[in-house]
């Protein structure tokens, strides 16, 4: 647990604090994850707090860290709902099947759940997620991206590798409709996380010609895949691609020097400083990163920024509503209007409650020192 410890309520008045419950894993096989998400929720917690907090409310974050196991998260969230009394859930464990079981707990509470994890199935259909949104894209708009990048490059036939996990294999489903509609043909293997050997995987893929291999993972078994394909695939027109979950520098350095040249989907956050002056994120990102830099003493990565972004989306929609009310924060977000975050800029909607759309998305490649823009 961390935060401030100010109590919410003196003795049945109003309460004095707004309590922000959050789980994060920053131990166990998401620990890469969510270190970096928990410092970027910290962080924006002690900007809201230093400048007054929120209508003269200072936050009280109430932390667990369920270490990428569902049944802990699902007794941590409880705890939240019930002896801690939480205002908002902000965070979802790190994982997108986390934070779907999360979710069926926050929504009959009535509790606004701001999630900071991928899966499109944590909002949608958003008839049944009336109280639950997030601060990443939707896998569809990422997909959408990279189908573009594929036809600018004259990709015809690619393989796709997704995890297991919720986050996977909802790419997946997103995939096998968006990716043939476009004419490029697409086989799939799916792989457990853990996986240390893709080599008899991509043998088999290897046997169509994909013109592009693409994981879709943030589990450190990406770095094997980057590796075993770099090792079969001897032509640099075949593209080696990840999704947006693995946009980690400490990943590509993993992989070593078969990184170079490993293509992402990516919000801008990790190419911010070569963006145009007048993107509307540039000043927004620089800001957060020379923020991050000094508390933390290291770079921030987008796990980091999707963090901030929770919280501070959150932050103005109790702002505009001028309440805790879960329904009453739904409607306030609903009708934010444009939000410049990290991300993305944030447009949420009644009919999307993720609130990014490809324009959100970049595509970048790691040059061995650092990531770059892919070009097209």
């Amino acid at each position: 647990m961390a935060g401030c410890s100010a109590g919410a309520d003196s003795g049945g008045g109003e309460a004095k604090t707004i309590k922000v419950g959050t789980l994060f894993s920053v131990t166990g096989p998401a620990a890469n994850v969510g270190d970096k998400m928990r410092k970027g929720i910290e962080l924006a917690i002690d900007q809201i707090n230093q400048r007054g907090g929120i209508d003269g409310k200072k936050i009280e974050w109430k932390f667990y860290d369920p270490a990428g196991d569902t049944a802990t998260a699902v007794s941590q969230t409880r705890k939240l709902l019930t002896s801690d009394k939480v205002d908002v859930v902000v965070g979802g464990g790190s994982a997108s099947g986390i934070a779907l079981a999360m979710a069926q707990l926050t929504e009959p509470a009535k509790k606004l759940f701001v999630a900071t994890e991928g899966a499109r199935n944590i909002v949608q259909p958003e008839s049944a997620h009336a109280l639950t949104f997030k601060a990443t894209f939707n896998d569809t708009v990422v997909i959408q991206k990279i189908i573009e990048f594929w036809k600018a490059k004259g990709v015809s036939r690619v393989a796709m590798l997704p995890d297991t996990t919720g986050f996977g294999q909802s790419a997946l489903e997103v995939a096998k409709q968006e990716v043939p509609a476009a004419g490029i043909k697409m086989d799939v293997a799916s792989f457990d996380t853990g996986t240390n050997d893709f080599t008899p995987t991509l043998g088999k893929l290897a046997a169509g010609k994909p013109q592009a291999y693409l994981a879709w993972t943030t589990d450190s078994s990406g770095v094997a895949f980057i590796k075993n394909a770099r090792a079969l695939v001897r032509d640099d027109s075949v593209l080696i691609q990840h999704g947006h979950g693995f946009v980690d520098d400490r990943y590509m350095r993993q992989a070593g020097e078969a990184s170079v040249g490993t293509v992402l989907a990516s919000p801008k956050l990790p190419v911010y400083d070569l963006l145009p002056d007048s993107d509307p994120q540039k000043k927004t990102i620089g800001d957060f990163v020379t923020a991050y830099q000094a508390k933390y003493q290291e770079q921030p990565n987008v796990y980091a920024g999707q963090a901030y972004d929770a919280m501070m989306i959150t932050a103005e929609a109790i702002e505009k509503a001028g309440t805790t009310d879960g329904p009453a924060l739904a409607k306030a977000l609903e009708n934010l209007g444009e939000y410049v975050g990290l991300t993305g800029v944030f447009r949420y909607s009644a009919q999307d409650h993720s609130g990014l759309a490809s324009d959100g998305v970049t595509m970048i490649k790691w040059d061995g020192t650092r990531f770059v823009p892919a070009g097209s």
